[in-house]
């Protein structure tokens, strides 16, 4: 039988799967850890929808999940959630340890941070995202896609700022995004403690479930039964 819901992507997968389970939706997940997104090297597959030659073992368990729900990742008969792109635990770190920040007031605050440029931003995350971009582009004219945001779990102003400017990236290239941080009563604040998951860094399934009724309420992509 075919599926309602395919989710691709990394650990915050696991909360729309859990939660399209639990509202009886047949969800077929497709994670890859965020270290393996984190790389770069994703690459658009012309009918499996995606590949990693430069990996042999994801390659085939890639190519046997698209098999599974009917040859692609990105079907055009199902509709596709993707938490991809983002992958925040691994891009700003790597800015922080260098003591840049995209957040001017902060810096003024701090005389030991280095203010960066939106400029400079976007430029940093597309030397880190650039692949998994071009990815979303090539999903969304074969699929009916929305990348869904990770949450905010801490008010760190770099992971807001970067958060924002992918955001910002992924809309203007036609790719539709759910950012829990543009929701009226999560904007602002770390997402509440009954939606976390016991980690302290994803959302659970009730996030999850809440997530995706937002999602199908507003027309984002196409209901299922």
């Amino acid at each position: 039988m075919q599926p309602d819901l395919l989710i691709v992507g990394d650990s915050h997968t696991a909360a729309l799967h859990e939660g399209a389970l639990a509202g009886g939706l047949r969800s077929e997940l497709l994670y890859i850890s965020g270290n393996h997104w984190h790389e770069n090297k994703m690459l658009r597959h012309p009918t499996q929808g995606l590949a990693a030659p430069y990996r042999p073992g994801l390659n085939r368990n890639i190519a046997a999940f698209a098999k599974k729900v009917g040859g692609s990742v990105f079907p055009a008969d199902i509709p596709v959630l993707a938490s991809i792109g983002y992958h925040l635990g691994r891009l700003v770190p790597m800015l922080c340890r260098t003591g840049h920040s995209p957040d001017a007031g902060q810096v003024a605050q701090d005389e030991g941070l280095l203010f960066i440029s939106d400029a400079f931003l976007t430029s940093y995350i597309f030397s880190h995202r650039d692949a998994l971009f071009r990815v979303l582009r090539f999903a969304r004219q074969k699929a009916d896609l929305i990348v869904v945001a990770p949450p905010m779990i801490r008010s760190d102003p770099v992971t807001l700022h970067c958060a924002a400017r992918i955001t910002a990236i992924l809309r203007s290239n036609g790719i539709r995004v759910f950012d829990p941080r543009e929701e009226e009563d999560w904007a602002g604040a770390p997402l509440p403690e009954h939606f976390r998951a016991p980690d302290q860094v994803h959302g659970n399934a009730a996030y999850g479930a809440e997530v995706l009724a937002r999602i199908f309420d507003r027309g984002l992509i196409r209901k299922v039964a």
